[in-house]
């Protein structure tokens, strides 16, 4: 199950918000949660909560958060509705929900009806810095095959009745390779984290599906299954925004 809320925060003094604001919204919302659930969303290594914030031009946020599976979905989703104001201590400031939508995909099913039917060509779009780790060092690229990669890592963890079982890493490869990039504006961005700035990027990037069969139909719901889990690191903390266009 997925869900994902989408709410409009105003702060309660003029500021200037930062997409970096979101660790500690993320926080808050953790305080709300039982404590049981904040020491195991980390265990795996997939989170069960995606979100990133974006800061409007009338000084306002825009805060999305994906609930990814039942149990993130039956202790948060109740919090979420119904969002108290969060205070944000080290910002001295408290925002408080003005709008709030939602909307849900129910199975694995419904998320590969979603998927299906479209042009094949997907516009990912990288609202908060992104980046990817391997062996200690940070990659601020992105590359087909590190994009599915983050993105069957969540799957997993979202979906566990439903894994993807790809031991050898053959499927990623095949995937990988029938992903053409058909164009992209990216640009370097780094992201404040716990005092320390992990580098990334913004902009946008847009892949085509040339895969045929049940790799095409994989690789086009982890597609759009990446505007709810994000793409990359720490997207439990914000970076990592996804938003499509197609």
């Amino acid at each position: 199950m997925l869900t994902r809320y989408t709410l409009t925060l105003q702060p309660n003094r003029p500021c200037r918000p930062q997409a970096e604001w979101a660790y500690g919204l993320y926080a808050a919302l953790l305080e709300l949660a039982p404590a049981d659930f904040a020491s195991r969303a980390h265990e795996d290594g997939a989170t069960p909560v995606s979100q990133f914030l974006v800061p409007q031009q009338d000084g306002g946020l825009c805060w999305t958060v994906s609930l990814l599976g039942e149990e993130a979905e039956a202790l948060l989703s109740p919090v979420l509705a119904d969002c108290p104001p969060l205070t944000l201590t080290r910002q001295r400031v408290t925002l408080t929900a003005a709008a709030t939508a939602w909307e849900r995909v129910d199975s694995v099913d419904a998320l590969f009806r979603r998927a299906a039917g479209g042009t094949g060509a997907w516009r990912l779009c990288f609202r908060t810095p992104t980046a990817f780790k391997s062996r200690g060092e940070y990659l601020t690229l992105p590359t087909q095959r590190l994009i599915l990669q983050s993105l069957m890592k969540q799957w997993n963890g979202c979906f566990p009745a439903c894994p993807i079982e790809d031991e050898d890493g053959g499927g990623l490869e095949a995937m990988a390779s029938g992903l053409r990039c058909r164009g992209f504006q990216l640009r370097d961005r780094s992201y404040r984290l716990k005092g320390t700035l992990v580098p990334g990027f913004v902009g946008e990037l847009t892949l085509e599906n040339r895969l045929s069969g049940f790799h095409r139909e994989l690789a086009d719901a982890l597609l759009l299954f990446s505007g709810y889990a994000g793409v990359g690191i720490k997207t439990a903390l914000g970076m990592g925004g996804v938003t499509l266009g197609r």
